[in-house]
């Protein structure tokens, strides 16, 4: 999400819901492409139809009226969440532990819940405008991005801090290299990543990739971060970032999307999918051969994407309050359905085991913040 340009995303706030596979390549240098909302919850998450494919660079037309009567996305419960109605932002599951872990952007803190009923464990205050979490069982570590340029960095056994790192400036998403134990985070307001080696608390290698940059994810089978990066000309870009040479290995340049800020990769490891802020699409490129794109529309304003492996669905959170749901188990891009799970409604969190989804809400039935949890029905 843009802090910069939160007025431009404000104003689509009024706007309608309008509504991305492939091989393998970090390592295969320099690339080119060739190629309104009320909060109670509605109960139907509508169905896509075979009309939904979209192969590369074509555009999807979702499905409308009567075809949208399938798959009810249900409430499971709306759990009290502490401190101000103020906007929320990324979120991270913490498997070993049990607990999910919230950044509530404007109230500069992180909530950790559990995991089963969104019961409040822990509220971590003084992190100034928190954003990405980023969680690394593997050291006992949760790490935070704070605004102007900090990393912090909780200890998530004892519940406490234990340190903060220096960034870049503008820091957003994060990433974790559980391989070589860098944390990488997204320098935003540089248009940068920066690479923090010892678990965060070593050396920070910085590395200028344009004007913008959005969300991080580490790509175990290919051993880089990828990051999304908005350039001075189009295209934007996905980049693949080497974490111990810090340097750029792969550009895949994404046409038809503006504003390229979510990511997430499909767990095949074959594709990736980037939320295009800026005009409002999902864009779906292929890692490998061509690096085709493809893309459909989503709610207004995209934001946090999140993936439930088992079901093969990627959510797509957006500023307006829109769901908008994808099917990744088939090639191009399918809708299944849309919904408006609440008002502010842009982040959102998938759990693989139970199915469950969690969207933080800013002010649930009572004005206050509310942790909304809700289940694709039949699951």
């Amino acid at each position: 999400m843009r802090t910069a340009r939160q007025a431009f995303s404000c104003a689509r706030l009024v706007a309608g819901c309008a509504f991305a596979l492939g091989a393998c390549g970090c390592a295969k240098g320099l690339s080119t492409p060739t190629s309104a909302h009320d909060d109670a919850p509605r109960s139907v998450l509508g169905s896509g139809n075979g009309a939904d494919v979209v192969g590369g660079g074509a555009t999807a037309t979702p499905a409308r009226g009567a075809a949208a009567a399938h798959l009810p996305l249900i409430l499971i419960s709306d759990v009290d969440l502490p401190g101000r109605a103020t906007r929320f932002d990324y979120q991270d599951i913490d498997t070993a532990r049990g607990y999910l872990v919230i950044a509530h952007m404007n109230d500069n803190a992180v909530v950790v819940v559990k995991l089963s009923d969104g019961s409040l464990v822990k509220q971590f205050p003084g992190i100034p405008v928190a954003r990405g979490i980023a969680v690394a069982d593997d050291v006992g570590r949760v790490f935070v991005t704070s605004m102007p340029s900090s990393l912090v960095i909780l200890d998530n056994v004892a519940l406490t801090e234990v340190g903060r790192a220096t960034t870049g400036n503008g820091p957003d998403g994060d990433g974790w290299d559980p391989v070589h134990k860098i944390v990488a985070v997204s320098d935003q307001h540089d248009g940068a990543i920066s690479l923090i080696a010892g678990s965060g608390s070593g050396t920070r290698v910085h590395v200028p990739l344009g004007t913008e940059t959005g969300n991080v994810v580490f790509d175990s089978s290919r051993g880089c971060f990828w990051i999304t990066v908005v350039t001075a000309r189009p295209p934007n870009q996905l980049v693949a970032v080497d974490p111990v040479g810090a340097k750029v290995i792969t550009r895949i340049g994404l046409p038809g999307c503006n504003g390229a800020h979510g990511l997430r990769l499909h767990p095949d490891g074959r594709s990736a999918f980037a939320a295009c802020e800026d005009n409002d699409v999902l864009a779906r490129v292929d890692l490998g051969g061509e690096h085709t794109v493809a893309t459909a529309p989503t709610g207004a304003g995209p934001d946090v994407l999140s993936i439930d492996p088992g079901l093969g669905w990627l959510y797509v959170a957006a500023e307006s309050g829109d769901l908008t749901v994808f099917d990744i188990n088939k090639p191009g891009v399918v809708l299944i359905g849309h919904d408006k799970p609440g008002a502010n409604s842009h982040t959102i969190a998938a759990d693989a085991a139970s199915h469950r989804v969690f969207l933080p809400l800013m002010a649930g039935p009572k004005g206050t913040p509310v942790l909304r949890i809700m289940k694709p029905s039949g699951t």
